[in-house]
């Protein structure tokens, strides 16, 4: 939310605190003269609901600022550890935590190992101990938590919030929303990691001055958000930026979502690692003696000591994400693309090779304006992306 200069009686129809907050966190210091400024409003009227941001909480004086003449103005910036957010990141192998206040100051981050073989009244009710427990140790009253932000791997319809198909949680039809509406008097926000990761990158990473970008996903699976002319774009149910399905092979191995060939049964950690236990049994890879404890991490340890066979399913890996990156730069024109999670691992010459494939597969013109890079966030952006959630709710966005 962005406000320019207007009329006093347009304004004073329009201007409310969630906006004058805004405005303060955007300007970090700012006074009231500064604020009427900007606004159009009389002091008068900023000085008012600027008292009301006070008596909240939800600001301080932060010191005294220059004067331009008369008597030197106070400054007002946001508390911090005045209310708090929690972020929730679900995927097949754990749960994600972070604490984060309205200043995007995180307080606390942990992860708890669960297995996603179970019904999900069994995760919540993990979620809902973790969650109840950093309340407490935190000592956060529920009326300075402005809200829980959960990211799930999955489909999210845009209306009811309902999570309609996680394939690889195996949830199919959960209203995670009500099923967890017991623990507090506090909202619950649901929505996909995707796009928790792009909220997380535009607000705090690398593209909080892109108004058209895309952020993929590696985990479980793939994912992928779209960000447009500066909103996040869902389409018409929410699964817009499902690239995880896009059938890159037609005679590839079976997904998860039942199709043959989709990116994400070629692509995902899920698949590199099936890849790496199949080269094991050939022989091909001789570093693990239990087949079942390779990982993701160990294929990327191997492919940096030298060994070619996990560099080639690394290389494989980058060459079918840069066939579907050519045809999000096609059809989307970002202008930017950011790797995360997973992604934000693969050494540099990968991801040339990756770059290199996009680029000749792409309409020139578009691929000379899109940057792709690696995200420095890593795999904490989904969950920081749901805990701004409840935070971008405070400031006035719509998600």
């Amino acid at each position: 939310m962005r406000m320019g200069k207007a009329g006093n009686n347009k304004l004073l129809k329009e201007i409310n605190e969630t906006s004058l907050l805004e405005l303060i966190r955007i300007n970090k210091q700012v006074s009231k003269a500064g604020l009427a400024q900007i606004t159009g409003l009389s002091p008068t009227a900023c000085g008012t609901i600027v008292t009301n941001l006070l008596d909240k909480g939800y600001i301080r004086e932060a010191g005294i600022g220059t004067s331009k003449g008369g008597r030197r103005p106070i400054l007002y910036e946001l508390t911090p550890g005045s209310y708090f957010s929690i972020g929730v990141d679900i995927d097949i192998d754990y749960i994600r935590f972070i604490l984060m206040d309205i200043t995007g100051q995180v307080e606390f981050k942990d992860r708890i190992s669960c297995d996603f073989a179970r019904a999900a009244s069994e995760s919540i009710r993990l979620m809902e101990e973790k969650i109840s427990e950093i309340i407490k140790i935190h000592n956060i009253e529920h009326d300075r938590l402005l809200g829980v932000g959960v990211s799930v791997p999955g489909m999210i319809d845009n209306l009811t919030h309902e999570i309609i198909f996680a394939p690889n949680l195996g949830w199919e039809r959960v209203n995670l929303e009500h099923m967890m509406d017991r623990i507090g008097d506090f909202p619950i926000y649901v929505d996909n990691e995707a796009m928790c990761s792009a909220l997380c990158e535009n607000w705090i990473g690398c593209c909080m001055d892109e108004r058209d970008f895309v952020c993929i996903n590696m985990k479980s699976g793939i994912g992928s958000s779209i960000f447009a002319a500066g909103n996040l774009y869902r389409g018409c149910c929410g699964s817009a930026g499902e690239i995880g399905h896009i059938t890159v092979d037609q005679n590839g191995p079976r997904c998860a979502c039942g199709n043959y060939g989709c990116l994400e049964a070629l692509v995902s950690a899920r698949s590199m690692v099936e890849k790496a236990q199949k080269l094991v049994r050939q022989g091909l890879i001789t570093d693990f003696e239990d087949i079942e404890a390779i990982t993701v991490d160990e294929i990327f340890r191997l492919a940096r000591e030298g060994n070619e066979s996990a560099r080639v399913i690394l290389v494989e890996a980058a060459g079918y994400l840069g066939l579907a990156i050519a045809n999000l730069i096609n059809t989307v024109n970002p202008s930017k693309i950011v790797l995360g999670k997973e992604l934000a691992k693969f050494s540099e010459d990968i991801v040339d090779h990756l770059k290199s494939i996009a680029s000749a597969k792409a309409l020139k013109y578009p691929a000379s304006r899109v940057q792709v890079v690696v995200s420095k966030i890593g795999e904490d952006t989904s969950a920081l992306g749901a805990a701004i959630i409840p935070v971008k709710k405070l400031f006035g966005y719509r998600l």
